[in-house]
């Protein structure tokens, strides 16, 4: 199994970030899952991976132009779903601590599931889509999905004619969670009690958009006062109910900024913004020991992942860094299926010599080093219907999908 350590270093390279609340500044193990050099890959996706809490990584990779999902944990490369199977492709994997996987094929017309070396279809085109009572519509549907511990899945769906919405799925029955017209939803998230958190765009929201918590019972509930906020996207949620996303918002001076908040009753924290030396954020997690990991650019236009809101101490592992002998390029980092419960998270870099490979950073077991605590709220005058925020809004939409 290779590993190596990296310790917090002073560079001016963008930051990607786990963050601990109250503590971080700590050092990380890094395992190699898989390489393109040395694993016999042709190609591993940058972006479609899953980690689950035994810190098994789930990810997607090519074999002699064919696709096919595989499981490592730093030694032998398990094959989940066979390239022989025909799949084209892959927009999405999750993986629960059973090693459960579901994932939506290339076409993003058909969602699977993966146990045992069994696969089975939980729905597709045509033949199951009517179960919802939606249309296909001729185009792709199916746009992200997770499981969490109990086998419940969590998919979004796009019909046509003004239909779509969040669902849950688990023995074969279906729960809406969020539905047009009342909720146009982006990003979401599962917990492990079916909960799930989204962004949506709903009359239900005094500001137009907001961020929303439910399970199927009924109406979901509002979860981060939306007055204010310009844009409330990326939604990680726990299984107590703690959410951290990142928003828009224009502070006391009349300065637009992005920041990453928490919430977890009462006013949103705000844990760190683009006052300083960060330039962006793009996506975060949380566990439920409330450890935080995020990516995000600085204002030199790199892109790291951090273990806290201190852009140099709490840097983990970003572009110029060298990892197993080789000079990072690019790097990515998922806002669900990145961070699992024990503290480690999985991340994808491109190198050099054009190589990719997907790693798990594992957080050493030394005590770390305090932190500053979150700023408050207090004082910020958040102005989310503002001209300097929707030109910022426009921005960070751009960047994303």
């Amino acid at each position: 199994m290779a590993t190596t350590k990296h310790l917090p270093s002073i560079t001016l390279a963008s930051l990607g970030l786990v963050l601990s609340l109250g503590s971080s500044a700590q050092a990380f193990t890094f395992v190699e899952i898989a390489n393109t050099n040395t694993s016999g890959f042709t190609s591993i996706d940058s972006i479609v991976y899953s980690i689950n809490d035994s810190g098994s990584v789930a990810f997607s990779a090519n074999v002699g132009g064919q696709s096919g999902i595989f499981l490592g944990n730093g030694g032998a490369i398990d094959t989940l779903v066979d390239p022989s199977e025909g799949f084209v492709n892959f927009s999405f994997i999750d993986i629960n601590s059973i090693d459960t996987a579901v994932f939506i094929t290339g076409g993003n017309d058909a969602i699977f599931r993966t146990e045992g070396g069994v696969i089975s279809s939980v729905i597709d085109i045509p033949s199951s889509l009517g179960l919802l009572g939606f249309d296909a519509g001729g185009f792709p549907p199916f746009s992200e999905l997770f499981i969490n511990e109990s086998g419940t899945i969590a998919f979004k769906v796009n019909g046509a004619g003004g239909e779509g919405g969040i669902f849950t799925a688990n023995g074969g029955v279906f729960t809406p969670i969020a539905e047009l017209p009342d909720f146009d939803t982006f990003r979401f998230s599962l917990n492990n009690n079916g909960e799930v958190g989204f962004f949506a765009i709903s009359p239900l929201a005094p500001d137009g958009d907001a961020l929303f918590i439910g399970d199927g019972t009924g109406m979901p509930t509002l979860l981060a006062d939306p007055l204010g906020f310009g844009t409330v996207e990326g939604p990680s949620l726990n299984d107590a109910g703690t959410v951290v996303f990142d928003a828009l918002f224009v502070d006391e001076m009349g300065n637009a900024l992005q920041g990453i908040f928490k919430q977890s009753g009462g006013d949103p924290q705000l844990l760190v913004d683009t006052s300083t030396d960060f330039s962006s954020f793009d996506r975060q997690a949380i566990n439920n020991s409330e450890t935080i990991v995020f990516d995000a650019s600085l204002d030199a236009g790199f892109t790291a992942i951090f273990a806290g809101p201190d852009p140099v101490a709490d840097r983990v592992i970003g572009v110029g860094d060298i990892l197993f002998g080789s000079t990072i390029v690019s790097l990515s980092f998922t806002h669900q299926t990145g961070l699992n419960n024990q503290g480690q998270f999985a991340f994808t870099a491109t190198f050099d010599d054009g190589s990719v490979g997907i790693f798990r950073a594992d957080p050493d077991d030394s005590d770390p080093q305090p932190v500053p605590e979150p700023m408050s709220l207090l004082g910020l005058f958040l102005l989310g219907a503002t001209g300097v925020v929707s030109r910022l809004r426009d921005s960070i939409r751009r960047r994303r999908c």
